[in-house]
């Protein structure tokens, strides 16, 4: 290392500038902690990003906030944002989603409302004799919250006694957590097309409802609908930006366009990290937003990963892939000729089958639809609107496209989405498309540096959810001594809020750390 320029003087380094490095960095800085945020991109955020393609800005990923609300209902992720002083400017979405079912026989189309009384009037108005079940699901969702926001005052780490309160209070809570959605749904009583209505949302979690907990997807159903989805109105890079800002105003430093190579560990301690260019950064707390199968596989040497380590990524499974598709039009949203801001396209109701079929490029015809104009009407230039549409592959579905057919099989899947979404709704996308831009699976590994494209960490089922996570001691669940990891494959699952809230946690835990001298 003698050759090698070598730096010194950071408390804590972060590897990954993306949600959950930013929100550690902020919490750090809060906390006096001389922080250094390194990102091998030009611009932070991750997936919270935009780009310009002609005259017009994309959402980079099809996102809404989860845990938001305002004022007396602000949730933990508005609290935490707030708490960190981001200058952001929030809009409310005043819709759930809508959700197209094209099955000749079973098939639907609806949109859903925001609000609980809401939902259960729409849902009973498609599905006559509802009431009463969607009443019950609803009820377990409200219980589902109150345990969230419980763990959550008590840092997630409840002591003995709180744990004895928690087991009386919430008893039917930890019933339910290992029982999967569609299982759960059926044992109410939920006529099928109200459950698979209902169901919906499951792109959001990243398994299907044979897979993911119940408690899981009830409180994330309820939290949209109490609180509403919200978004950045200047995109979520606004967000990412005002991270920047905050992180330097508390002293800390960010260096873009530096891509970390090494994470230095021996004999189970953390060192420093090694650069691109072979500088050296001496430091022995390193919070990292990559998630551990890249570290362990890439970054740190082979003798020194910890065996437990080497299950766990055998044991896990890489979560979904995207395909995005991103459509500048030439004409104002008022005249695309349909209403909505987050719409589900499916061929079947049945969640486990979309997900098999997600599987190969073949077999997916599934998608989802983002119009932010719906929300955010000068979202794009006077005249125009965006459509954006994302699939969801569940496997490495472009593994065994050759080089030469990369652009042309890309295209294609583009346009058979688009054109579907054309059929299915009645209006024309095609004649009026000025700029268009795909971001396949290959897109995301390059930009993301995930295997497959990978965009949401590790598939959450019933046994490696967020409540599993959580209640397995995941205080003390790593394994070198110096390094933790942060961001969507955390304990708190994938999603722009889970990312944020992973970030302050482990940071928290970090700090406690360095008291503890652990």
């Amino acid at each position: 290392m003698s050759d090698k320029k070598i730096i010194d003087g950071y408390d804590i380094v972060i590897v990954g500038a993306g949600n959950g490095g930013l929100s550690a960095a902020a919490y750090l800085g809060q906390h006096g902690k001389k922080v250094l945020v390194l990102e091998k991109n030009v611009t932070p955020g991750g997936c919270a990003t935009s780009f310009v393609r002609g005259r017009f800005e994309f959402e980079a990923t099809l996102h809404e906030m989860c845990q938001m609300g305002e004022g007396d209902t602000a949730g933990a992720v508005r609290k935490l944002l707030d708490g960190y002083g981001l200058d952001v400017d929030w809009v409310g979405v005043d819709e759930a989603y809508a959700s197209i079912n094209k099955d000749k026989k079973n098939g639907f189309n609806v949109k859903m409302p925001v609000g609980v009384e809401a939902y259960i009037d729409e849902i009973e108005k498609q599905v006559p004799g509802s009431r009463e079940s969607m009443e019950t699901v609803m009820e377990f969702g409200r219980m589902c919250t109150d345990g969230v926001e419980w763990l959550a005052k008590h840092n997630n780490e409840p002591g003995p006694l709180a744990k004895v309160e928690m087991m009386l209070k919430f008893k039917d809570l930890m019933k339910i957590v290992p029982v999967p959605t569609d299982e759960m749904l059926r044992r109410i009583g939920v006529p099928d097309k109200a459950r698979e209505i209902y169901e919906s949302y499951w792109d959001y979690v990243g398994v299907d409802s044979t897979k993911m907990s119940f408690a899981v997807y009830a409180f994330m159903v309820y939290t949209y609908l109490t609180k509403k989805p919200w978004i950045a109105k200047n995109t979520s890079h606004e967000i990412s930006l005002a991270y920047d800002k905050v992180i330097r105003d508390n002293g800390g430093d960010i260096w873009y366009n530096t891509e970390v190579t090494k994470i230095d560990v021996k004999d189970n301690q953390v060192h420093g990290v090694e650069l691109y260019d072979g500088t050296y950064i001496k430091c022995d707390r390193v919070l990292s937003n990559i998630m551990p199968t890249v570290v362990f596989d890439r970054m740190v040497d082979v003798d020194e990963v910890p065996e437990r380590e080497r299950k766990l990524i055998n044991a896990r499974k890489l979560a979904q892939s995207s395909l995005t598709i991103y459509c500048g039009l030439d004409i104002p949203y008022e005249e695309l000729g349909y209403e909505a801001y987050d719409t589900f396209v499916r061929t079947t109701g049945d969640t486990l089958a979309q997900y098999n079929n997600a599987a190969t490029i073949e077999g997916h015809k599934d998608y989802c639809v983002t119009i932010i104009n719906d929300a955010i009407p000068d979202s794009s230039p006077k005249g125009t609107c965006t459509v954006q549409f994302a699939k969801f592959y569940t496997e490495d579905a472009f593994a065994d496209v050759k080089v030469e057919d990369y652009h042309k099989v890309k295209e294609q899947i583009a346009r058979e989405t688009i054109e579907d979404f054309e059929k299915t709704v009645g209006i024309d996308i095609m004649n009026h498309i000025e700029e268009i831009e795909i971001a396949s699976p290959a897109t995301w590994a390059r930009y993301l540096g995930t295997p497959q494209g990978d965009v949401y960490g590790y598939a959450c089922g019933t046994w490696d959810g967020m409540f599993p996570r959580v209640q397995s001691g995941h205080k003390h669940d790593y394994t070198i001594k110096g390094l933790r990891f942060i961001g969507g494959h955390g304990t708190q699952m994938d999603g722009y809020s889970q990312s944020y809230l992973s970030g302050r946690e482990q940071a928290r835990y970090m700090l406690e750390d360095i008291e503890k001298g652990v």
